[in-house]
């Protein structure tokens, strides 16, 4: 067959595109599935599609692949397109119009129910169609995703996750149909494959099935109009360098909080002292954190923090000499007071409990690993009556203190859930609210739990809260029964 009856479909850049995009939303869709907490009649997609995460090599890898690859990919896909369109030397009409719909419909009576066949142009319907859906889907999708990895929220969090969500399904579905029906309407494996690989149809081809081609293109002018679309492409190469020059950077950490537990201690005795860890950065790291006392460095541990997680890390330590003493983690500061018979409870603690147990009169702390695991409580006959907790709980948008009562049978008789730091917002005031603290009375750790597999129902808009809330609770809980 002579090169003369092959037509040049696609550029070298536009195939690139269409490589890039391809492998993009793949590797988006593989990646992102099974975070995707979807059910439908049952069937949970984001459960079902878990596996994934384990064959791809873990929870690191796959956010590398969701977060990194997927923005690169997609990112370069954007700036080799505007390229590609400021180069063309035609053009050919990509709006999808009314009568590209009733075009697209009267194809497939065409092609399934032995309709007249359509004339087209250069694009078919479908294939206008999904390019405008992934117009509008990828940049949402890279703006929320974006947004929700490095905290910068400006709307809430539940709106940026139901968008990130919702368009990830609407392209999903478009690029599966789209190629499904390419590969099964055989005929149309020649455009599938000057896509992608050769760029070129046959003229017979093109006639064909895009009778309309040649007259629809048009030379666009080489001049003003041509350079400045050229120069656009400055725009997304900018973004995207600027982007990629931010997520690169190595991890960082800062300490939010440190406390130490109990704040005052008798002389020799051992205290706990607490740091929250946030990582900052845009991906897992490992950092270094050191304990000094009174400006003298006593300890030094490591911890790994996925990109946007908190934890807590503590640290053991001792002291005999009476006094106040400066305890600092990294630059953060607090204070420990050595004495010779320290109160077993803090006062504001102790406080708290009898607010939830008005009965209830000393408390005891039962240390567990070197640390306060819960509290014994006894009223004025010296009896006990219950056991009580104070835990943390964190979520992307909430950092919250519990405090609770558990009675003798190891069932929670009371629960006050509060913000850690006064008069900070929260994502939803809901989550502090008597109604939502009431759902955990009466319930065992083995009934703590979102549902249905537990019996606590997760305030609405604001799952990732409760889910934390009941994590922390079921945790304060099982450390009693060890």
């Amino acid at each position: 067959m002579k090169e003369a009856e092959y037509v040049e479909r696609w550029s070298p850049l536009d195939r690139l595109t269409h490589l890039l995009i391809l492998l993009g939303v793949v590797i988006g869709v593989v990646s992102g599935i099974p975070q995707l907490q979807l059910e439908i009649l049952g069937y949970n997609l984001g459960d079902s599609f878990r596996w994934i995460t384990d064959v791809i090599g873990g929870e690191v890898i796959r956010r590398l692949l969701h977060r990194y690859v997927v923005t690169v990919l997609i990112g370069v896909a954007i700036v080799v397109h505007t390229l590609s369109f400021g180069l063309r030397s035609k053009k050919s009409n990509i709006l999808f119009t009314y009568k590209d719909l009733k075009d697209l419909v009267s194809y497939y009576k065409f092609r399934f129910l032995k309709a007249p066949e359509p004339e087209l142009g250069f694009h078919m319907p479908g294939e206008k169609l999904l390019y405008w859906i992934a117009a509008i889907s990828l940049p949402i999708l890279g703006l929320t995703g974006i947004m929700m990895w490095t905290n910068y929220l400006p709307i809430e969090y539940e709106v940026l996750r139901l968008l990130h969500r919702a368009f990830f399904i609407l392209l999903t579905v478009f690029v599966v149909i789209h190629f499904i029906l390419n590969l099964v309407l055989r005929d149309q494996w020649p455009a599938l494959k000057s896509m992608f690989l050769t760029g070129k149809v046959l003229s017979e081809w093109l006639r064909k099935h895009h009778p309309k081609t040649f007259e629809e293109e048009k030379v666009v002018w080489i001049g003003r109009r041509r350079a400045i679309k050229t120069l656009l492409t400055v725009i997304p190469a900018v973004a995207l360098g600027y982007v990629l020059n931010e997520l690169l950077k190595p991890p960082m950490y800062i300490i939010r909080n440190i406390y130490v537990e109990p704040s005052k201690v008798k002389s020799g005795d051992p205290f706990t002292v607490y740091a929250e860890i946030a990582n900052i950065g845009y991906r897992e790291g490992t950092f270094n954190v050191q304990l000094f006392i009174d400006g003298s460095l006593v300890d030094e541990k490591s911890i790994a923090l996925l990109d946007g997680e908190t934890k807590s890390l503590s640290f053991q330590a001792k002291l005999k000499e009476i006094g106040t003493h400066v305890i600092t983690v990294d630059s953060v500061s607090t204070s420990v007071e050595v004495t010779e018979a320290p109160p077993p409870i803090a006062p504001e603690l102790a406080e708290r409990f009898k607010k939830l147990l008005p009965e209830a009169y000393d408390f005891v702390p039962i240390i567990k690993e070197g640390k306060i695991a819960y509290y014994e409580i006894y009223n004025a006959m010296g009896n006990l009556i219950a056991y009580g907790f104070y835990t943390r709980a964190y979520a992307p948008t909430d950092r919250l203190q519990i405090i609770g009562i558990v009675g003798l049978d190891y069932k929670i008789k009371s629960i006050d859930i509060d913000r850690i730091e006064p008069g900070t917002k929260l994502h939803n005031e809901m989550i502090i609210e008597p109604k939502f603290e009431e759902r955990f009375i009466g319930l065992t750790v083995d009934e703590v739990g979102l549902s249905p597999e537990g019996k606590v129902d997760a305030i609405s808009g604001a799952t990732i809260s409760s889910t934390a809330v009941v994590d922390a609770i079921k945790n304060a809980l099982s450390s009693m029964l060890r």
